[in-house]
């Protein structure tokens, strides 16, 4: 009793933080008064709770002027408690669901000698009034509401419930669709290991018959020249070259009837090097790196006797060089591949200078031969100057240059698609089983926590526990961290890796330095040099020469570097007077006047589609470089340049190497004349059309041409290398290397394991069928290649072009055709699975293109599969 009392002291008298108002419940005429309630520590008593009313508790009234709004109306319906709003009388509902009713709708009574957060409040929208709003009462429109907001609560835990539903059945989807993939996905590969398998086979074979036939072609040239006795190496036979290399650098001195014939022997040999060093795959890499090691130094034994000769020539003026006066001595001469041409001011007794010496007139030199004149600044002394113009038709320089070079090799160059296919399928399963591990770990600790949650709530069946019902309806809607799907995720990181390795290919360049991965230097390197005459011999009594020895034995150029940098432009809103402008003018013409002026006629055995890039060789770090290079003029109609230049270093002009491309357009198609193939190629400037025959490819037309170059080369047959090299030393460039991407715009590359497998099923085909560019290709992603098609069979009789789409995977026929106003890539109804092209005409093509594709001759398929490989259609269209 006493325990008892102390609590109901302690129940009247609580602190002031936590004294709450007295609830009133209101009763009706019908039920006697209730007795007041008694609380425990954590529930009502079991007595007032079953035979009594929820207490509600009644908020404050507030005093509001005007008209209440839509919420605060049902806030105010919610609270109501009044006898207004609940009548108790026998219609009522029983008492349990009386109770159940109103405590959704009541607030959370504050425990004794507990404190507890603020509940948040219900956000209940704005419903929409029925027609008759007007019409209703008070209580009506009370009723109304309350029937609404039961109904608006239904609807949400109908939603919920939904959600939940949905969200395991989307499970169950992605599951059930992961599985179907998968299985799909080892059905075709199992139709890959039968025939795309046979069919890298027949490729593989192919390749290696193009090999064997090589190789006996250089038996046979091996034969030939061991029978001509000619006394000459066989650029063939490694340790021939190396010993006649020998030979020449112990021969000693070089004249210029010696280096004629050096040049007759060396460039042939040197030709034949540079196309074994580019079809170095058919050698072991020992033999490729010793041909290379060869050619290297042979082209630098070339170039020390050029200077050797020079020197020879040089030291010996009166009986080597042509005297046109007593003042002035010529040479010139023309070698195979190189012309040399030398003047010289030679230098008379001095006298006793004049009390006003004139104003020396500066040296101006013309040499026809090479196309090149020069004008001597006013600083140099033109009666002791002695200079060297002689212009080499092959790039000795470029080469030792570091940004000449492909950074590094194209990875997965050679492989075939079956086993690309076999690693993929492999990293997919791996991936996939990685993905299920990390979801079944997922659901695990999600089932373990529900449960948790679950029997918290079953123990404290009385309280609300809205949090814990909310993060039990989140635990049910919980997903997994996103995990891409593999076959996906493994093509991005195949992206990644090749944008890697085109980062790894661009070389970083100096201020002014020439990449020669974005440019080429065409038409030779000019040879433009100030020289110090050497020593002359002297005669003596006896018939005796005297000449003084100088030693290292090789030429001295004269000092003269003059660095010029142009005047910068004013700053933009600064206005300059006419005499300011004129002073300028002047400042820079008197500038001007200590350079060197060279004029150029460009040859037209190169295609100047763009202004040449005028550039100067820096031999001590072996790079061409334009810092030099001044007042740059170039005259397109009559093909000249001409600049000003502070140093006369060896000269190169310097063309964009990928001016042509992307491609506007590309066709293949049978050759109606022969039983060859016509590649045709549409440039951003001029248009090609190749024909591949045998074993070798014609250049048959070239259109849009800005000069007759190349017009010597019309229908003479090559091979795919030689081709390649004619057509890049005359600036028309249409074999773009791996790392082409990093300096062409609006390229598309594609997976090359994929892109190259096509090119070889295409060259099987090319006889059977037509092949156009797409535009839909540029932007189908790396991993879709999109070209046209039909049959060419019959050639009275043309079909429609269809939409091909090749991946790594597959080759499908698309719905859409290139005309569609969107591009879809949907396959036609039915259309069975195919894992190339090749195997695609095998059941897709008519029996006609069938036979004509079994029929094709190894030489044909291989020659037109190399010149796809080097025009790389599909990856610049």
């Amino acid at each position: 009793m006493a325990k008892k009392d102390k609590k109901k002291k302690e129940n009247e008298e609580p602190p002031e933080s936590e004294v709450q108002e007295e609830v009133l419940v209101a009763t009706t005429d019908l039920e006697p008064e209730p007795p007041e309630v008694q609380y425990t520590d954590t529930s009502y008593t079991s007595a007032s709770f079953e035979s009594l009313p929820p207490v509600i508790e009644e908020p404050k009234p507030k005093k509001k002027k005007g008209k209440k709004k839509a919420e605060e109306a049902v806030e105010e319906v919610v609270k109501k408690t009044s006898s207004e709003l609940f009548q108790w009388s026998e219609e009522s509902l029983p008492l349990e669901e009386q109770v159940q009713k109103v405590e959704e709708e009541q607030l959370v009574v504050k425990k004794k000698g507990k404190k507890k957060g603020k509940k948040e409040k219900e956000e209940i929208p704005d419903f929409e009034k029925p027609k008759n709003w007007k019409k209703m009462n008070k209580k009506e429109r009370e009723n109304w509401l309350l029937q609404r907001i039961e109904e608006w609560r239904a609807e949400k835990e109908a939603e919920k419930q939904a959600i939940l539903a949905g969200a395991k059945e989307k499970r169950a989807a992605l599951a059930r669709e992961r599985a179907e993939l998968m299985a799909k996905d080892h059905a075709e590969q199992d139709i890959r290991r039968d025939i795309l398998a046979k069919t890298c086979t027949l490729f593989h074979k192919y390749e290696r018959e193009k090999f064997q036939l090589g190789r006996q072609k250089q038996l046979d040239e091996e034969w030939q020249q061991y029978l001509k006795c000619d006394g000459l190496p066989d650029p063939r036979v490694v340790t021939q070259m190396n010993t006649y290399i020998h030979v020449w650098k112990e021969s000693g001195n070089c004249d210029d009837d010696e280096l004629d014939r050096r040049c007759q022997e060396a460039l042939p040999m040197l030709e034949m090097l540079e196309e074994f060093v580019a079809n170095s795959r058919q050698y072991t890499a020992l033999q490729a790196a010793n041909y290379n090691e060869v050619r290297l130094d042979l082209r630098h034994q070339l170039s020390e006797a050029i200077q050797c000769a020079s020197f020879t020539l040089l030291r010996d003026l009166e009986n080597r060089l042509k005297w046109d006066s007593i003042k002035l001595a010529m040479y010139e001469r023309e070698f195979k591949g190189l012309r040399l041409n030398l003047w010289v001011a030679v230098p008379l007794p001095t006298r006793k200078p004049k009390p006003a010496e004139p104003e020396m007139e500066p040296v101006e030199l013309c040499f026809p031969s090479i196309n090149v004149g020069v004008k001597l600044p006013k600083t140099i002394d033109g009666s002791r100057v002695c200079v060297r113009a002689a212009r080499s038709m092959i790039d000795l320089l470029s080469e030792s240059s570091r940004s000449f070079h492909l950074a590094g090799e194209m990875p997965n160059r050679y492989e075939d698609l079956f086993i690309f296919n076999v690693k993929e399928h492999v990293e997919t399963h791996k991936l996939k089983k990685e993905q299920d591990e990390i979801r079944t770990k997922f659901y695990k600790e999600i089932r373990e926590k529900i449960k948790e949650v679950e029997a918290f709530l079953k123990a404290n069946p009385y309280t609300k526990n809205e949090k814990e019902k909310d993060e039990l309806d989140n635990l049910n809607m919980a997903e997994p961290p996103f995990l891409p799907d593999p076959r996906t995720y493994i093509g991005e990181q195949n992206e990644l890796a090749f944008a890697k390795y085109l980062k790894s290919c661009n070389t970083r360049t100096r201020k002014g330095e020439v990449h020669l991965r974005k440019y080429r230097i065409c038409s030779g390197v000019l040879n433009l040099d100030l020289l110090i005459t050497p020593p002359q011999p002297k005669r003596i009594q006896g018939g005796i020469n005297l000449s003084t020895l100088e030693l290292p034995k090789q030429l001295r150029p004269m000092k003269y570097q003059v660095q010029y940098r142009s005047p910068s432009p004013p700053p933009p809103g600064v206005t300059r007077t006419p005499e300011e402008i004129e002073a300028e003018m002047k400042k820079v013409e008197m500038q001007y006047e200590k350079l060197a002026l060279v004029s150029i006629d460009l040859s037209e055995d190169v295609m100047w589609s763009e202004p040449p890039v005028i550039c100067q060789w820096q031999e001590a770090r072996k790079l061409w470089t334009s810092n030099y290079v001044n007042d740059y003029k170039f005259n397109e109609d009559k093909l000249t340049v001409q600049f000003r230049t502070g140093v006369l270093w060896p000269i190169g002009i310097a063309v964009l190497r990928y001016g042509n491309l992307p491609y506007q357009g590309w066709d293949i198609r049978p050759d109606s004349n022969s039983k060859g193939v016509t590649i045709s190629v549409t440039g951003a400037c001029v248009s090609v059309t190749f024909v591949c025959i045998g074993n070798s490819v014609r250049l048959k037309w070239i259109a849009n041409a800005t000069t007759p170059a190349l017009k010597e080369h019309f229908d003479k047959p090559y091979s795919v290398k030689k081709m390649v090299q004619i057509m890049r030393e005359a600036a028309c460039d249409f074999f773009p290397d791996f790392d082409g991407h990093n300096h062409v715009e609006g390229s598309c590359p594609k997976e090359w394991v994929s892109e190259r497998h096509n090119y070889h099923a295409m060259a099987f085909l090319s006889r059977a069928y037509n092949f156009q560019w797409s535009r839909w290709n540029a932007a189908a992603g790396s991993r879709n290649i999109i070209i046209q098609f039909r049959e060419a069979v019959d050639r009275k009789r043309e079909a429609k072009f269809h939409l091909l789409r090749v991946t790594p995977q597959r080759a499908v026929v698309l719905k859409c055709i290139e005309l569609s106003p969107e591009f879809n890539m949907d396959a036609i109804v039915g259309f069975p699975f195919y894992p190339d092209l090749f195997t695609l005409n095998m059941s897709y093509g008519s029996v006609d293109a069938r036979r004509t594709t079994f029929n094709m001759k190894f030489r044909l398929v291989e020659t037109v599969f190399d010149m796809l490989q080097e025009l790389k259609l599909c990856s610049y269209s």
